[in-house]
């Protein structure tokens, strides 16, 4: 063989490995060089549960064992203690946890409205940071301009399509909302350890509880006596527990699909539930006559983040401070859009620590119609305030003509049974104050982001 061929011959094998060499670089490289994102981003699945109250939850303080699976989710996360809806029925709440604007500031009051398309969200925010954001079909009914897509309506099914995307998913669950008629495995549960005496329980009298989704106050005037009374609390317990079982469902498929160690969970609440403490049963859009009382307003707010210790936090706070409190926790840094909220605590990631954060002295504020979805035309005026500060809360109702303020001291007497509007004049006098410098804050604010006069409440 010459040197010139056998020249041109090693020539070419090396050319062959060259090309080799450089497939093999392509095709192993994303083995050993992973990208910092969307890999390393936590998946989010955010849980609302319609009409859910704190102290229901057995991690809050229910003697029944109603929560066996969202306790799980306590143990592995963050369980805000003092925490309260904005609202007393389901849309302005829901607008409120995802827009952080309380409903004075967002306008979105009664039926009909959405929010205004010019506010930028932080589910907008978490959008642009490469989170794929999505929500069930029947949010968009009447929660509109959030920065959701339609993500369906099966949640099964969304975890298992979605697996592999870097996703903000919220799904809202009804189970504890009327008619309370859980079956019957349900209601053994708790039955007999209870002190009802069924002899004194009248099904046909709680027909319109066990049957209907919206029970009038006014129209139904349902005597019952406390045998009635503790077996409907035993019925939305019941209730607690079914829709307790379907979270852990959710919880137990993001653990076979391999993403439970990458996903935050959030589990929360629209608004809470009255069970006969001041007269009737339910919340405003089945009622048509809801106050702002704690069963109403009290409500749960865990968040699961992966690899942390257990956090107790104490600090007053409301579903406005969720999204700010989210964005830090999933290392969002941005100031890009109005809040009337703030982030709870601070979060390292690297160490898995999670600590409290000093916000300083808060108050809750909400702002809700008593008749919720079911206002009448002639109706839609009416209006029910809340303000709490510190130890406690006034109540402003503004169709009850000569006394439509009542004060309350939350801690000592927490059942809201004794008016001290007479007792505290100069307590009284403070809160309306406060009140209505939060009222005009609000609505200040919402002029100055651009929010039309038709949507400023009055």
């Amino acid at each position: 063989m010459s040197k010139n061929m056998f020249c041109r011959k090693f020539c070419k094998l090396i050319a062959h490995f060259k090309v080799i060499y450089f497939l093999v670089f392509i095709f192993t490289f994303p083995l050993f060089f992973k990208p910092a994102l969307p890999d390393d981003k936590f998946k989010v699945l955010f849980l609302t549960i319609d009409s859910l109250r704190a102290e229901n939850l057995s991690c809050y303080g229910n003697t029944r064992r109603t929560t066996p699976n969202i306790d799980k989710l306590a143990e592995e996360g963050i369980v805000f203690r003092k925490f309260y809806a904005v609202s007393g029925w389901t849309s302005p709440s829901l607008v409120s946890i995802f827009s952080s604007l309380f409903p004075t500031t967002h306008g979105v009051l009664v039926r009909g409205l959405v929010l205004n398309q010019n506010i930028k969200t932080p589910v907008e925010v978490l959008k642009e940071n490469g989170w794929k954001t999505y929500a069930e079909h029947w949010t968009g009914d009447t929660i509109g301009n959030l920065g959701f897509e339609f993500s369906g309506n099966n949640i099964f099914d969304f975890l298992k399509k979605h697996k592999d995307e870097t996703f903000f998913v919220w799904f809202h669950l009804r189970g504890p909302h009327l008619p309370y008629d859980p079956p019957e495995e349900y209601i053994n549960l708790f039955l007999p350890e209870s002190k009802i005496n069924l002899k004194n329980v009248s099904q046909e009298k709680l027909r319109p509880i066990l049957e209907k989704k919206i029970v009038y106050k006014e129209s139904e005037k349902i005597e019952l006596n406390e045998d009635e009374i503790e077996y409907v609390k035993l019925l939305y317990d019941a209730e607690v527990r079914r829709q307790d079982e379907e979270v852990g469902k959710i919880i137990n498929l993001l653990k076979e699909l391999g993403i439970y160690d990458k996903t935050v969970v959030v589990i929360t609440a629209d608004h809470g539930e009255e069970l006969f403490e001041h007269g009737w049963v339910g919340h405003a859009s089945t009622s048509r006559n809801s106050s702002l009382y704690e069963e109403i307003l009290k409500i749960p707010l865990i968040i699961r983040v992966p690899g942390i210790k257990r956090l107790d936090v104490d600090v007053l706070s409301s579903q406005v401070d969720i999204m700010p409190t989210l964005l830090e926790i999933l290392g969002v840094k941005t100031k890009d859009f109005n809040t009337d909220g703030v982030s709870l605590v601070s979060y390292e990631r690297k160490k898995n620590r999670v600590k409290v954060k000093d916000v300083g002295k808060r108050v809750v504020f909400a702002e809700s119609s008593p008749c919720g979805w079911q206002c009448k035309e002639n109706e839609k005026w009416k209006r029910v305030f809340a303000l709490i500060e510190d130890n406690y809360k006034i109540i402003y109702s503004n169709f009850l003509g000569d006394f439509p303020y009542d004060v309350f001291e939350l801690y000592r007497l927490p059942d809201e049974k004794e008016n001290l509007r007479e007792k505290e004049r100069e307590k009284l006098s403070y809160m309306i104050q406060k009140l209505f410098e939060k009222i005009s804050e609000s609505k200040a604010k919402a002029v100055k982001i651009g929010l039309p006069e038709r949507v400023i409440s009055n």
